[in-house]
């Protein structure tokens, strides 16, 4: 999902259900379950709890205040394995992700370093300014002297040092994308590594996945929570669709969705899911652009329909 995904992410009924999931999996350190029909925004939401848009974009002394203060608490792991995994791929890639966790927090400390080794400098200069250079050091008494103002540059460093090196892994949580592709072997190295870090971990995939992983005791009686993730209301697409949501980079005309029989037809072709939504969206507005028109009707509707793919969802 890039920036403009991100800035268009609209926080549903559903959504909230499924931060308030995780968030019981991070509170109780539980391994929770959750499992829903393709399209219907799954992995979109767990991006967007876990801000990982924000943290992929993160990069240590390039990354500006403003962004910096945007991650600065994130505690969440948002992975998805390849389709060829293994269990020390899986613990590779995952510790990867989790020392980027540990890098922003580390990055407060090295902001808050550089503010006071600046001013460090700056006393340093001035007392080289005023009773280093106008001293006349063959006359004037050592006692009368004035010490060089503490703490110096590299007591500075040492000090900061150690404070990043206390810091802990802040990882709570851990969001495990596309589970389904998880074989045996890397199902134990999740489960290994939920036992090893006192963190709580969300297995997200298609529907059937609470039901393979019940054939592996040690991990499922681990399992503290199961969600199911539901396409969206047709009152909530109603809803989108009259505040004039639009797919990223995606533009209609505005109050181009008035008639009735339209509205009702979208609600009723995309059956609340989300991605269909998205799609069907992109090929009205590029029907409108084509034919010049200011108005969605129910036959632009249909035509926009009749030029997608709609499988089973």
């Amino acid at each position: 999902m890039n920036k403009a995904a991100e800035d268009n992410f609209i926080v549903t009924r559903e959504y909230k259900r499924f931060a308030e999931f995780c968030d019981a999996c991070r509170r109780y350190r539980y391994i929770g379950l959750c499992y829903g029909p393709p399209g219907v925004g799954k992995t979109l939401s767990a991006r967007h709890y876990a801000r990982w848009d924000k943290v992929e974009s993160y990069q240590s002394f390039k990354t500006s205040a403003a962004l910096l203060d945007e991650v600065l608490g994130c505690d969440t792991v948002f992975y998805t394995p390849n389709v060829l995994n293994g269990p020390s791929r899986i613990a590779q890639e995952i510790a990867r992700l989790r020392l980027r966790l540990l890098a922003i927090a580390r990055g407060a400390l090295y902001r808050e370093e550089e503010s006071v080794r600046a001013c460090a400098r700056q006393r340093h200069e001035e007392y080289w300014n005023t009773f280093v250079y106008t001293s006349d050091w063959l006359s004037e008494p050592p006692q009368s002297r004035r010490e060089e103002p503490a703490p110096s540059l590299y007591e500075i460093a040492q000090e900061y040092g150690a404070k990043r090196d206390a810091i802990a892994d802040p990882t709570q949580l851990i969001l495990v994308d596309e589970a389904e592709r998880l074989k045996m072997a890397s199902l134990e190295q999740m489960r290994a590594l939920f036992d090893q870090g006192d963190i709580g971990l969300v297995l997200i995939g298609m529907p059937g996945l609470e039901k393979r992983l019940a054939r592996y005791p040690q991990l499922y009686s681990r399992v503290g929570f199961v969600h199911e993730f539901r396409t969206l209301s047709a009152e909530e697409v109603r809803q989108l669709l009259l505040q004039s949501w639009t797919p990223p980079k995606t533009v209609l005309p505005e109050q181009s969705l008035t008639d009735e029989e339209a509205l009702a037809a979208i609600i009723r072709i995309t059956g609340g899911n989300f991605r269909l939504l998205h799609r069907l969206l992109t090929q009205i507005a590029r029907l409108m652009e084509i034919n010049a028109m200011q108005t969605i009707t129910r036959q632009v509707v249909e035509t926009a329909r009749e030029n997608l793919v709609i499988g089973t969802t």
